[in-house]
């Protein structure tokens, strides 16, 4: 049942073999095709957003940065991380671009 979301009507064409395996997955979820169909999606762009967190910070985004791109907390991002075999710092010429790039900042960046 829907809660006092307010939706939106869309119309999107799929093909017959694709909206039978939606039927057949509202059918094992105990849901109607729409609803499914939101709950698919939803699923599916959460997903997106961490494959897409994943390769950004593959390219040199910060953990914490790509953690905010996925939408998920830095210590779920990590374990993210760890499933893919992904190594926290995942290559050295990326730990040696963040040392040098930390050098270059003196002692602006650390606390006591």
């Amino acid at each position: 049942m829907l809660n006092s979301k307010e939706l939106v009507r869309t119309n999107v064409l799929l093909d017959k073999d694709l909206i039978k395996s939606i039927d057949e997955v509202a059918g094992m979820m105990s849901e109607d095709r729409s609803t499914a169909i939101r709950q698919l999606i939803k699923k599916a762009i959460a997903s997106e957003k961490i494959s897409l967190a994943v390769k950004k910070f593959q390219e040199g985004v910060s953990l914490r940065r790509a953690a905010e791109v996925a939408g998920i907390d830095y210590w779920d991002f990590q374990l993210e991380l760890d499933k893919r075999g992904i190594p926290i710092v995942s290559s050295i010429p990326l730990a040696e671009r963040r040392i040098a790039k930390l050098k270059g900042m003196g002692n602006k960046g650390v606390k006591p």
